[in-house]
């Protein structure tokens, strides 16, 4: 019985880690800076106001910060409000502008959790005239630096009009104060 549980408990874990995209070593490819936030801020925070999109938002800022860098010297600090047992509430952060990002096969995100909450980080794009919706893939994001690759191999045919790229907290975690953390240097693999 021991023997059968720890290769069950094996073959678990190693399957979480073959399809693990956090810290890894980056996928082979030309690399391209999509936003490093050295020369302004072009993200918004989701709040109240997206109601009539589902449940209120406690995302709270989307501010450009030199506390935290993995290149350059800036950052996009995102801010969150308290989040009791009782909220159905979740943080989102947006960029929206008009972007081919054709032939690119991955997105590269650093980020920096100051917190002792580990956070789910879900990325998303919005695609086409349709604005359709593109999840690419959820992350845990425990505390510490950490580097993210998101696959957008799957929708190779709506990347050459992109519309939207959001990044979600999702983790559900009961967040007794304001909590933040940070991202840089996103950045397309061709």
């Amino acid at each position: 019985m021991k023997k059968k549980f720890a290769f069950v408990f094996l073959m678990i874990f190693s399957s979480i880690m073959l399809f693990a995209q956090v810290d890894i070593e980056l996928p082979e490819g030309t690399t391209v800076l999509f936003d490093g936030f050295e020369k302004g801020n072009y993200w918004i925070w989701a709040g109240f106001d997206w109601d009539q999109y589902g449940s209120v938002k406690n995302s709270t800022g989307a501010n450009i910060s030199k506390e935290w860098a993995s290149e350059g010297s800036h950052s996009l600090e995102m801010t969150m409000d308290v989040m009791d047992k009782n909220s159905t509430k979740s943080g989102v952060w947006f960029y929206d502008g008009t972007n081919d990002l054709s032939g690119s096969k991955y997105i590269v995100l650093d980020f920096y959790n100051p917190e002792n909450y580990t956070y789910n980080i879900t990325l998303v794009i919005q695609a086409t005239d349709s604005w359709n919706w593109c999840s690419l893939a959820q992350y845990d994001l425990p505390k510490g630096k950490h580097t993210m690759v998101f696959d957008l191999q799957k929708y190779a045919d709506r990347l050459h009009d992109v519309r939207r790229i959001s990044i979600y907290n999702n983790s559900w975690d009961i967040l007794m104060k304001e909590s933040h953390f940070f991202v840089d240097n996103i950045r397309l693999i061709k």
